[in-house]
């Protein structure tokens, strides 16, 4: 095993507009026009509000990614019944979660959650912009 892979693989996840995000990617650009590396790989999530970020993060979304994470793939079927819920609430969930990519798809089509945690910062003060 090499040491990246023994690396914890970490998803940020926080609250930014459109003027954040894109200032994030010109600094990044410029480093590497420059010949400067990146910190490492990065892994990032944002969401417009607060609002948005508890859509996708829900407590019963955060459990089935916590659940998925500690079993390994499955299929939606198996995931529902094995968190006891009804198939199409977790359908409905799975395929949020796919879409923003806090899950992914296996080559065996399985559902499965990359991460070993989700580190999110939570602005008090100011909106993100």
């Amino acid at each position: 095993m090499s040491a990246l892979s023994k690396q914890k693989k970490e998803l940020a996840v926080g609250i930014a507009g459109a003027r954040k995000v894109s200032a994030g990617f010109v600094k990044a650009w410029k480093r590497a026009e420059q010949g400067l590396s990146l910190e490492g790989p990065i892994n990032r999530l944002h969401f417009q509000d607060m609002a948005t970020l508890f859509q996708y993060l829900s407590p019963k979304r955060f459990e089935l990614l916590q659940y998925l994470r500690s079993s390994g793939p499955l299929s939606i079927r198996k995931l529902a019944a094995e968190l006891h819920r009804d198939y199409k609430n977790v359908h409905t969930d799975v395929k949020e979660l796919l879409q923003v990519g806090l899950i992914e798809l296996t080559d065996e089509q399985l559902l499965c959650v990359p991460w070993d945690a989700i580190v999110s910062e939570l602005p008090l003060l100011a909106k993100a912009r």
